[in-house]
C-alpha cells in the first residue's frame, strides 16, 4: 500500500516536467572562426544553457560557409537589420549584434515567461510574405499545445493513480 502511494506521489513531481519540456527556446547564433567577440558570446551562450535547460542554439558560422552567409542576409532582412557583423543572435522578436549581454539575459527571460517565436517561423513569415508583420508578434502555436497535452496527460494519469490507490484500499479493507 505505501509502495502505491509512493509511486503516485513520484509521478505528481516528475510529471509536470513534460509540460515544461515542451516550451524550449530556440536562438540562432551566427559567429566567425577566429572572432574573439564571437568566442567570448559563445562561452557566454554555454553558460546560458545551464540557467535556460530548454535552451537550443543552432551555430552557423559565416566567415567560411557560403550557405550560413546567405541564411545569415535573409535573418537580417527577416529582422530588418543590417548583416555587417558577427557575433548576432536571433532570438523571438530580437537580434543582437555583438556583444550585448545585457540585451541577450532580457529576450532570454522574456522567452522563459511566454513563448517566443523561433527565428525559423520569423524567416518562413518574411519569406513568404504572408501577413509577416501580423505573424512577427505570434508566438509558436506548438509550445501552448504540446503543452496543453502534457498537463492533459498529467491529470489523466493522476486521475487514475488516485482511483487505484482508493481501489487498492477497498479491497485490503474488504478482506
Amino acid at each position: 500500500m505505501k509502495k502505491i502511494i509512493f509511486i503516485v506521489f513520484l509521478l505528481i513531481l516528475v510529471l509536470p516536467t513534460v509540460g515544461s519540456a515542451a516550451n524550449s527556446i530556440e536562438l540562432y547564433f551566427f559567429e566567425g572562426q577566429g572572432c574573439q567577440h564571437c568566442a567570448k558570446m559563445k562561452s557566454f551562450l554555454e553558460g546560458l544553457k545551464t540557467d535556460y535547460p530548454n535552451l537550443v542554439v543552432k551555430d552557423f558560422e559565416v566567415y567560411f560557409n557560403r550557405e550560413n552567409q546567405d541564411l545569415f542576409e535573409k535573418m537580417a532582412t527577416a529582422y530588418k537589420i543590417s548583416s555587417n557583423g558577427v557575433p548576432a543572435i536571433f532570438i523571438g522578436n530580437e537580434a543582437i549584434i555583438g556583444e550585448n549581454y545585457e540585451k541577450l539575459k532580457s529576450a532570454m527571460e522574456r522567452c522563459s515567461l511566454e513563448p517566443c517565436l523561433s527565428p525559423a517561423d520569423k524567416l518562413a513569415a518574411a519569406e513568404n510574405n504572408v501577413n509577416s508583420a501580423l505573424n512577427a508578434n505570434q508566438p509558436r502555436n506548438n509550445n501552448n499545445q504540446n503543452e496543453i497535452v502534457g498537463w492533459i496527460v498529467i491529470v489523466v494519469i493522476v486521475t487514475f493513480g488516485i482511483i487505484f490507490t482508493f481501489f487498492i484500499i477497498k479491497i485490503k479493507n474488504n478482506v
